[in-house]
């Protein structure tokens, strides 16, 4: 809750500063860009030490940061450049904080339903991602700036102490002599070509498609006259669309392959986003529904996969680099915010689309090649 409090009103209240989708781009970088510098850090972190007791010092960590940027707001004329600092900062702790709890997730699993673990996880995140927004556009449209970033510091409190009651349980011990850290990653995707597959997609994706969130507050601007509420309640629909795979995601894999559920919820995807340069609300809060929905599948059903198929010695590491996708975001973000200044808003959408589909394409082009040599094989065995 704190987090999306926070980045809804830094991200407005930037855009409302400086009119620059250009100045959001290198925000959302600098947040996101610690994802690249530290998950796989992260990941060797929570292998090889008690995860509760480092979720409990991140946590630790976070409560400071967001205090200190509370008291910042509430007695200084806020800048750009601490905005940044703060952005990366609060980004360095979310990048080793997120495969931690991610990994804790496997820890908790008894009874083999990671699934449905990973779903009720990722609906206490949407429930916050749908309320937190939706409070903070309405806090920011009556002028109460300062008491959004005072409510994230005090949501970051709670969470800290919602961890400090949580035990440890005993880790496994590696069996095989300890590899560096990428030796391993690329032994795993040597034999496991389908998950590499998935993961080079999800990198395209986290680029040129859930970096609509940094750009967000300038399409609203110029399509709905830079309302702060539709903003919020934009960010809301999106979070409600989540909630809501993560409800069905469960049933839906008892009926369809996480692989082949990946794939359809991208497709969704990609069409939704080309078309949110609509400019009727109603339309406009159902794409953004859309997007949540599907976005929500296709990284859900992405973490179910590698969840399934990574030893639990080397869970923290493979999630860790899994994770890593979003450390795409901040490059997506610089790229679209400089099309939208040389382009525009809505051909820039479009493409966002459409390259979030390429590798739909090529995979499909690959499938057809393969079931192409399989039937010729089949045929040439028939007529010898």
């Amino acid at each position: 809750m704190g987090n999306w409090l926070g980045m809804t009103a830094i991200n407005w209240y930037v855009y409302d500063l400086y009119h620059s989708a250009t100045y959001l781009g290198w925000l959302n970088f600098v947040r996101l860009i610690p994802i690249v510098l530290f998950s796989v850090y992260a990941g060797k972190l929570c292998d090889l030490y008690p995860r509760v007791k480092l979720m409990k010092s991140y946590s630790l960590w976070g409560f400071v940061l967001t205090t200190l940027l509370a008291v910042y707001v509430a007695l200084v004329t806020p800048s750009y450049f601490i905005f940044l600092l703060f952005s990366f900062i609060r980004g360095v702790i979310s990048a080793l904080e997120t495969p931690n709890r991610n990994t804790l997730l496997s820890d908790i699993d008894t009874n083999n339903q990671i699934s449905k673990l990973i779903s009720m996880h990722s609906f206490v995140m949407n429930v916050c991602r749908s309320t937190g927004p939706a409070l903070a556009g309405f806090l920011i449209a009556a002028g109460h700036i300062e008491l959004t970033f005072m409510m994230q510091a005090v949501c970051s409190l709670i969470a800290w102490i919602l961890v400090i009651p949580m035990k440890d349980q005993p880790m496994k011990k590696r069996k095989e002599k300890k590899k560096a850290s990428w030796e391993q990653i690329a032994a795993y995707f040597s034999y496991d070509k389908m998950g590499r597959n998935i993961f080079v997609t999800s990198l395209i994706t986290m680029a040129f498609g859930f970096s609509y969130t940094s750009v967000l507050p300038a399409l609203v601007s110029k399509q709905f006259t830079g309302k702060a509420e539709v903003f919020g309640i934009a960010m809301s629909s999106a979070a409600m669309g989540a909630i809501i795979a993560t409800v069905i995601l469960p049933k839906a894999l008892t009926y369809i392959s996480e692989v082949r559920l990946y794939y359809v919820s991208l497709i969704a995807f990609s069409v939704s986003l080309a078309l949110l340069i609509v400019s009727n609300t109603y339309v406009f809060f159902i794409l953004l529904f859309s997007i949540g929905l599907f976005g929500q599948l296709l990284r859900s059903s992405n973490r179910v996969y590698f969840q399934h198929h990574v030893r639990e010695e080397e869970r923290g590491l493979m999630l860790s680099v899994v994770l890593m996708d979003r450390g795409m975001i901040p490059l997506g973000s610089i790229l679209v915010s400089y099309s939208i200044e040389y382009v525009g808003i809505a051909q820039t959408f479009i493409l966002m689309g459409i390259v979030c589909m390429i590798p739909v394409i090529f995979q499909f082009i690959k499938l057809k090649q393969q079931k192409g040599k399989v039937k010729e094989f089949v045929h040439s065995k028939q007529t010898s």
